[in-house]
């Protein structure tokens, strides 16, 4: 019976609600909405909000639409790469997007101003926990944003296109910062592992995939059934690799979507995996961790420290394009429009707070702060970018028809 009330509250009224809003709030934020929702009310009216969820099996399912949702990011990066090449440039411009809002973020969390909303997290570095908060900060959510470009207007698909790229380098990088971060910590809590065969295993999982990507690459079309039962065993290798190494199973999930010969990635349709994943089983994942979150670190103070991080992610996401542009002779419109499709943050924040929160690099008010930042992020982007969209060819028809008048 719990599993049913679980999948009933957290699973099918989460996407009922979003077939009857028509997509205007992404689904990505409804189901830890729909958690988040019954943890303050837990705490408001005293009641066990553990009545509701979460459930071990709705637990385990989410768990792995997380895991396939992870791995079909990573295959969003090999079926983008065949693209045209953008130079040093480019790389550039994504690196600038993802660091100053990283700096910024870093150097808030670190001056300690918010300490008595955020509280750091006990026995862990001021510098670590403040380069989670920054790493967060930073993110540009690769899944969301390829939903939210296959729903732009035909002239807008080369802008958003040209995001989708910078988020997959992004991404890429803040998969890596994750793993770092976490390295990191365990070597400051002395949880650094003993080097023995199974960890020789691990890595050499990883040079195996990176190797046979090339000759792989060379099969023109592949069976799909073949693609299939690669893309599992990479999957299964992956996240059992890096959770032998001591880190996240996502981790693994990720690069080894990303190391998936391109073929074989375009065969297994990374954006049906991910939608299967998005509207199937993660709703859980994402929905158990809204419940986790205390109520009563829901404050009008923690609140509005959120919206003041949103504020300071978006300024300086949209001041990195601007300074940095991806390509030369982009309008200031251009870049102020590309700045509002990567501020936004979706489920990659909401995955990154969870890892981090889950081993001791956040702390719960911490978490809570960042999930609100990346549920309002990810719901104001579309509308932001469509009245910015608006206002800019409003502004450009003014100007055609001033002379006209004269």
């Amino acid at each position: 019976m719990d599993f049913v009330i679980d999948v009933a509250c957290f699973l099918a009224l989460p996407v009922l609600c979003w077939r009857v809003l028509r997509g205007a709030v992404p689904m990505a934020v409804l189901p830890i909405l729909a958690g988040l929702a019954v943890a303050i009310a837990a705490y408001r009216f005293g009641f066990d909000k553990s009545l509701i969820g979460p459930s071990q099996l709705g637990e385990t399912i989410g768990w792995i639409g997380v895991l396939v949702l992870a791995f079909s990011a990573g295959l969003e990066t090999r079926t983008m790469s065949a693209g045209p090449k953008l130079g040093s440039q480019f790389i550039g411009s994504a690196i600038a997007a993802l660091t100053l809002p990283f700096v910024v973020g870093l150097g808030i969390a670190i001056s300690g101003v918010a300490d008595p909303i955020l509280a750091r997290p006990e026995n862990v570095a001021p510098w670590l926990s403040s380069a989670a908060i920054g790493l967060c900060l930073a993110v540009s959510a690769l899944p969301v944003l390829v939903g939210i470009v296959r729903e732009l207007p035909i002239a807008d698909r080369p802008l958003g296109n040209l995001a989708l790229r910078i988020a997959a380098l992004d991404d890429a990088i803040l998969w890596v910062g994750l793993a770092a971060l976490l390295f990191l910590h365990l070597g400051q809590t002395d949880g650094v592992m003993s080097f023995d065969w199974r960890d020789a295993v691990a890595l050499s999982l990883f040079a195996a995939m990176a190797i046979a990507r090339k000759p792989l690459d060379k099969v023109a079309s592949p069976h799909p059934v073949a693609a299939i039962l690669v893309g599992a065993c990479y999957l299964a290798a992956g996240a059992w690799a890096t959770t032998v190494l001591g880190l996240h199973e996502l981790l693994g999930a990720y690069f080894a979507g990303a190391l998936v010969p391109s073929g074989f990635a375009a065969r297994m349709r990374p954006e049906f995996i991910g939608k299967i994943a998005l509207f199937g089983f993660s709703p859980l994942f994402f929905a158990h961790r809204g419940l986790s979150i205390d109520g009563a670190v829901v404050t009008p103070a923690a609140l509005g420290l959120a919206a003041l991080l949103l504020i300071v992610a978006m300024a300086t996401k949209l001041a990195a394009v601007h300074l940095t542009p991806p390509m030369t002779g982009m309008s200031a419109t251009e870049k102020t429009r590309l700045g509002l499709l990567l501020q936004c943050k979706g489920l990659m924040e909401i995955v990154a707070a969870s890892i981090l929160l889950q081993n001791g690099l956040l702390s719960p008010s911490s978490f809570a702060i960042l999930v609100t930042l990346a549920i309002v992020s990810t719901t104001l982007t579309i509308p932001m970018f469509k009245l910015a969209s608006r206002m800019f060819a409003s502004r450009a028809d003014a100007a055609l028809q001033t002379p006209n008048s004269r």
